[in-house]
């Protein structure tokens, strides 16, 4: 059975990897990461492509608990198949297309720190309904 959504091509844009010489090992990792994205629509097609952003290491409270200072951007682009009804593009496309992305770059930073010297950074894994909650939330409070 063929999927609705799937992921057509990839690109790494930026990535910055740098060690943390203040980094202490702790069984779980206790840091914070940043995500932004942006999804838009070619026309009224359905391709989409998804712009993320990622970020960990750099904030002052994690000083201690990040191995690296990890910044990434990457794009993803999209496609549904031919059949897929519009509401479950717009279902679709932001929870899954963000989720399928962010393992993406989940991959990329765990090959790259692999060679590194406090060994492979896994990001950790994110709630993506909370992340769209939060950003639904803001633009609502901007169009007031």
């Amino acid at each position: 059975m063929q999927a609705l959504l799937d992921i057509n091509e990839y690109f790494v844009r930026e990535i910055i990897i740098k060690e943390n010489p203040k980094y202490k090992p702790k069984e779980v990792y206790e840091g914070e990461v940043k995500v932004s994205f942006n999804i838009t629509r070619k026309d009224s097609s359905l391709l989409f492509k998804i712009d993320m952003g990622i970020q960990a290491g750099s904030s002052k409270k994690m000083v201690e608990t990040d191995p690296y200072y990890t910044s990434l951007k990457l794009t993803g682009l999209f496609s549904f198949f031919k059949e897929t009804e519009e509401n479950t593009i717009a279902k679709m496309i932001n929870l899954n297309g963000l989720s399928i992305l962010y393992g993406v770059a989940r991959g990329v930073v765990a090959q790259t720190t692999a060679n590194c010297i406090h060994g492979k950074f896994i990001l950790p894994s994110i709630n993506f309904v909370e992340l769209l909650k939060r950003k639904l939330a803001k633009e609502r409070r901007k169009k007031k």
